[in-house]
């Protein structure tokens, strides 16, 4: 199949193409950039801000897509673990303002509900001495022990 002008991140990824191509940039990417067994995982959704294993950085590819960097890094070739760090140093912030510290504020401004108290005094009688004088096992410790 000829691939023309298109990058093969945009062929269907069902595609074996895609697959194919796919399969190629992660032999290529382990070889050249690999901290140890991991890669910065290049999907739609991680835009190598994680670091992941083979399989799973083949499945996030397939599943959620292959984001191409823009800058000249993406050429494996050049890329080297100090330079990619580099260029993430520099790039352009991520719009990632899921409202996370709102949440925070709101919750602790409100003070836990009944449930979460509950929680935290099972947390809290988790954490006592199982008898006392007993410094190296907790009631909790013991309970899971129990279980294990």
């Amino acid at each position: 199949m000829d691939k023309g002008n298109k990058g093969w991140w945009e062929f269907p990824r069902w595609s074996d193409v895609y697959e194919q191509e796919t399969d190629e940039y992660i032999e290529k990417a382990f070889a050249t950039r690999s901290q140890g067994n991991q890669i910065s995982c290049p999907c739609c959704t991680c835009h190598h801000r994680y670091w992941y294993g083979r399989n799973d950085v083949r499945d996030h590819i397939i599943c959620n897509g292959f984001m191409p960097r823009n800058d000249e890094s993406f050429h494996l070739g050049r890329m080297g673990p100090e330079r990619e760090a580099e260029d993430l140093q520099h790039d352009e912030p991520s719009n990632m303002n899921d409202g996370i510290q709102e949440l925070l504020h709101d919750a602790l401004r409100e003070g836990p509900n009944e449930e979460a108290k509950k929680f935290l005094n099972l947390i809290e009688e988790g954490q006592q001495e199982l008898y006392s004088g007993c410094k190296k096992m907790s009631r909790l410790a013991f309970t899971i022990r129990l279980y294990i």
